[in-house]
């Protein structure tokens, strides 16, 4: 199953053209010319760029690169340098051979001043100030039976016993981290509670690893079988006191069916979990991004706002590819929809949102607590959808710089679970 949320960033991020600053501007440059646009490109130019780079030799340079490193495929980050009256934007961009880093300067008067091609560094994870590596030790596992999952403990140092938290994904083929662009926000919560003596269990998702070879995907497939193999797993440790379960979006949507099916969970931890069905989620992000759109992007959105307004209605064949994810994907997740089955869970819910959060938003949260019982709540005024500080109006760009899931998210999740263990 693609990640949806993946998806439409990356639908997004070949369409849509931002006027509030500089950025915005070296995005753009950038998007004519991985389409090759070259004309649309020089536009956006000084005078002395359009008679360096004019449309011919941009063309050439950039058919050397793909020659050199295959087709652009994503952007992996974004790094930001200020040199004088000149912003320059670094984009780690990854194509089919290899990275390269895209190096695009913009002068003072919003024009393209500079291109610049330059190997990528390859980044090594960097540590969150809160945690604290010798505190606890990190260890290989694997998980399932029929579909093996590689998987990596957090185990805190000393006899314990200890919590668990088993962290559960988001939409679509994530690795054990989580990884979005440059950021790892299951190995940053991972680190981040294991230095405070709670052991976490994190795993590369099944349709991460097998996902070319699996036929028609059912959520059981894709997500609750493996949870089960996770909380198998630490049931089995004598050093393991109770279980958690920790549901990030999608995994946060899908975490209360979870919960009531399975006796061994203590607690449910919901970070950025819809409350409304993914359709319905999914039509609020586009509109809200079609806000960003000049008229003449705007049809695209409309197209795809429309198909999932007669997906609503049950007018599409179970078939119809939206967004990556078949129209069966869409009607099985209704079931598991949260207001469903929260109100009926025994165990304690500890719900956190982002303010900053346009693909979850505050409704969402606000929905979740009015089903829910027994239960905490904390809504961050300047987080993400990855619980990664910003400001400024929430963009999907924002995703590709570095950043940690923020210290006081952390510290309610420590808090909380010491409080109900």
């Amino acid at each position: 199953m693609k990640k949806l949320f993946a998806l439409i960033l990356l639908f997004v991020f070949s369409v849509i053209i931002f006027s509030e600053n500089f950025e915005n501007t070296a995005i753009e440059y950038l998007k004519y010319l991985y389409s090759k646009n070259f004309d649309e490109a020089v536009k956006l130019s000084t005078n002395i760029m359009k008679s360096q780079l004019p449309e011919k030799k941009l063309k050439e340079i950039w058919n050397t690169i793909e020659k050199t490193y295959g087709r652009f495929q994503s952007i992996e980050k974004i790094d930001f340098i200020k040199k004088g009256e000149y912003e320059v934007y670094v984009f780690t961009s990854n194509f089919e051979k290899n990275k390269l880093a895209i190096v695009i300067s913009v002068d003072k008067n919003g024009k393209i001043a500079g291109l610049f091609f330059n190997q990528a560094q390859n980044d090594n994870y960097k540590i969150p100030q809160y945690a604290n590596l010798s505190n606890f030790k990190e260890k290989d596992i694997t998980i399932g039976k029929e579909w093996k999952l590689n998987g990596k403990l957090t185990i805190p140092n000393g006899k314990g016993p200890f919590p668990a938290v088993v962290l559960i994904h988001g939409s679509g083929p994530n690795d054990m981290d989580e990884s979005f662009g440059p950021n790892k926000i299951f190995k940053d919560l991972a680190y981040g509670l294991s230095s405070n003596d709670i052991i976490v269990l994190r795993y590369d998702k099944r349709t991460k690893i097998y996902g070319n070879t699996m036929n028609k995907i059912t959520v059981n497939d894709e997500v609750f079988e493996d949870v089960k193999f996770a909380i198998d797993y630490l049931s089995e440790l004598d050093y393991v006191k109770k279980i958690y379960i920790l549901g990030h979006s999608l995994g946060g949507y899908l975490s209360p069916y979870i919960a009531k099916k399975e006796n061994r969970i203590s607690g449910i931890i919901l970070m950025a979990a819809p409350g409304r069905n993914l359709e319905v989620l999914t039509i609020s992000q586009l509109k809200y991004l079609k806000n960003f759109e000049p008229k003449d992007n705007k049809k695209a959105y409309d197209v795809l706002i429309e198909n999932l307004n007669k997906l609503k209605e049950n007018k599409l064949n179970d078939n119809v590819n939206i967004l990556g994810a078949p129209v069966y994907y869409y009607k099985e997740l209704r079931l598991y929809n949260p207001i469903k089955h929260l109100s009926n869970l025994n165990v304690p819910i500890l719900i956190l949102q982002g303010k900053r959060d346009y693909q979850v938003t505050e409704k969402d949260y606000e929905i979740l607590k009015k089903y829910a019982k027994n239960y905490d709540a904390y809504l961050y005024n300047n987080l993400n959808h990855f619980f990664i500080a910003g400001n400024g109006k929430p963009n999907p760009y924002e995703y590709y710089k570095e950043g940690h899931v923020d210290k006081k998210v952390i510290e309610d999740i420590v808090k909380w679970i010491n409080q109900n263990n």
